[in-house]
């Protein structure tokens, strides 16, 4: 089991290598191959799908064919698909830096022009590494890293960060290209955000507090009218009462007389 996927490994290298280097000027990107009953899906995602195509379909017919003979791929079907924002695929950004480089332009130049396009395409980070003989004859080898915005260096958040890598062939020698790019839609896992208060909801509070406060200002005017009413209750109460003593009184008095008039 092993050796097979080794060996599956090794195949996918070489057909890398080999459409990196073929498809070079339609802007190659990566490869995904998923096999399934039928077929071999070869997903092919480039940033000039008329190129790969080519008139009538030959040239991806002649891939067809080249990949089946050379690499015995069972049935490849290839889906060219087109990358919607360049700037931010590593490795066609990589791969544009390597041929400014060839041109034999500054290198700062071109690195902090890729890094202000990455930036501005919406990216989170972006990450440019360039390791041989830079500076020339004579010199010796040496890294120097370009960074601006947010960029992850450890942890199991690497795997959010799109990396892509390629070679620059100078006359000194061979400069390695290294892009690290964090896309604008990527939530690391140990990302915090504070949320300020926005319009709306001050403006929710401040209505919540004004009809707390209308609702006590009638609870007081209820409390009031029901004392009011209490009171006059009470005052109805206390006349009836003495109007009933008043009688009681009164009519003590009269059975007194009604005995002497008897005698």
């Amino acid at each position: 089991m092993e050796k097979h996927f080794i060996q599956e490994g090794i195949i996918r290298s070489e057909i890398e290598s080999f459409l990196r280097s073929e498809l070079e000027r339609a802007g190659y990107s990566g490869i995904n191959i998923q096999k399934t009953p039928l077929a071999t899906r070869v997903i092919l995602y480039v940033e000039k799908p008329p190129l790969v195509i080519g008139k009538k379909g030959g040239r991806i017919n002649k891939l067809t064919k080249f990949l089946k003979d050379k690499y015995g791929i069972d049935n490849p079907a290839i889906d060219v698909q087109r990358v919607e924002n360049p700037t931010l695929d590593p490795n066609i950004v990589a791969r544009r830096i390597s041929l400014a480089l060839e041109r034999g332009m500054n290198r700062r130049r071109i690195i902090y022009k890729a890094l202000r396009a990455v930036m501005s395409a919406g990216a989170r980070g972006v990450e440019i590494i360039l390791s041989g003989k830079i500076i020339g004859k004579g010199g010796r080898a040496r890294m120097e890293k370009y960074l601006q915005g947010y960029m992850k260096k450890a942890g199991d958040s690497l795997k959010l960060v799109s990396v892509g890598s390629t070679q620059a062939y100078l006359k000194a020698g061979v400069i390695g290209v290294t892009v690290k790019i964090v896309p604008p839609d990527v939530v690391f896992p140990d990302q915090i955000e504070v949320k300020s208060k926005d319009k709306s909801k001050e403006e929710e509070t401040k209505e919540v507090e004004e009809k707390l406060e209308e609702v006590e200002v009638k609870e007081k005017k209820e409390e009031k009218v029901d004392e009011e009413k209490k009171k006059k209750v009470k005052k109805v109460e206390k006349k009836s009462k003495e109007k009933s003593k008043k009688k009681v009184e009164k009519d003590k008095e009269k059975k007194p007389e009604k005995n002497q008039d008897k005698s």
